[in-house]
């Protein structure tokens, strides 16, 4: 019997604990719904998110902008949860909250830019559509956005969705123009690798090591990615270009700035093979098959 009354106090005890919380909840500000709701999001725990951005869309105590973020954050799940995403259902959703927001700069080009993303993402994607779409959102947002780099790199990556090599070079001349919006960004990287993607896939060698040699200037935090693009710089300028070098100088940033690289002892011996003018390699493929490199090789009777 004892036991029992303890049970039910407990229980007890734990109903009104649960009708605490639940008020504490139907209290809660709008902006901290929002602020629960973002974090939900960002663990991808999408369901959680979804009640609280529903919660908050339908306050009568949010104010349009509130409200306008949790629209966007339902938009959001719509769009990229995995599994389940459905880029061509989000599509409404983002042109319902271009209605809402205006002439706002920096939420009309966020949205401009999310939707374009829904055109490239559809099957059959809408190429034209999306990069129309980009463009707008770049125009539509405020000079020094960093919304700018951020779109613009997802409109250029539109031009390699496909292996169309005409498409490919107007997305590298697009680059070209593109290219004084990235610097001193923390895109400028990035950008450059993506660059070089598009010169390798047309063999525009010259714009490649260009593109490389920019990306490693710009700085590159990953090690393997730092290895990959000062050996490809090597190569290139070795058996492509002909620029001997160029190319020693780069095996020997490798050497010394990625020291762990398993390409780092080969690097350091091509280099001071190509200062003493040593093109046939005696550790890789020779250039050519009648390439004559600077040094003296002795004659079979050892003169």
């Amino acid at each position: 019997m004892a036991k029992n009354k303890i049970k039910l106090r407990y229980g007890a005890l734990l109903l009104a604990l649960c009708v605490g919380i639940g008020s504490a909840l139907a209290q809660e500000a709008p902006d901290q719904l929002l602020g629960r709701a973002w974090n939900e999001y960002g663990l991808q725990a999408f369901s959680n998110a979804e009640e609280l951005f529903s919660e908050v869309s339908e306050s009568s105590l949010a104010n349009k902008e509130e409200r306008w973020q949790a629209l966007l954050g339902l938009a959001f799940i719509m769009h990229y949860q995995m599994p389940g995403r459905d880029p061509e259902a989000a599509i409404p959703l983002y042109e319902d909250l271009l209605k809402q927001v205006g002439e706002t700069r920096e939420w009309r080009g966020q949205v401009l830019g999310r939707l374009a993303d829904c055109h490239v993402e559809i099957v059959p994607p809408q190429m034209d559509k999306a990069r129309s779409l980009y463009k707008e959102a770049i125009s539509s947002l405020a000079p020094g956005s960093l919304l700018i780099p951020e779109t613009s790199l997802r409109l250029l990556s539109s031009y390699i969705q496909r292996p169309d090599r005409e498409e490919i070079k107007r997305g590298l001349a697009l680059a070209e123009e593109l290219a004084p919006r990235f610097t001193d960004t923390p895109f400028e990287s990035v950008f450059h690798g993506l660059r070089a993607e598009m010169a390798f896939f047309i063999d525009d060698y010259v714009a490649l090591v260009d593109a490389l040699d920019k990306q490693y200037r710009a700085g590159i935090n990953n090690i393997s990615v730092k290895e990959l693009v000062l050996f490809r710089l090597a190569r290139i300028n070795e058996v492509e270009l002909g620029d001997y070098k160029r190319a020693e100088a780069y095996y020997r940033r490798l050497a010394t700035e990625v020291p762990s690289s398993q390409k780092a002892h080969f690097a350091m011996l091509r280099a001071n093979e190509l200062k003493a003018g040593k093109l046939d390699s005696d550790y890789a493929p020779p250039l050519s098959p009648g390439v004559k490199d600077g040094t003296t090789k002795e004659k079979p009777d050892g003169r």
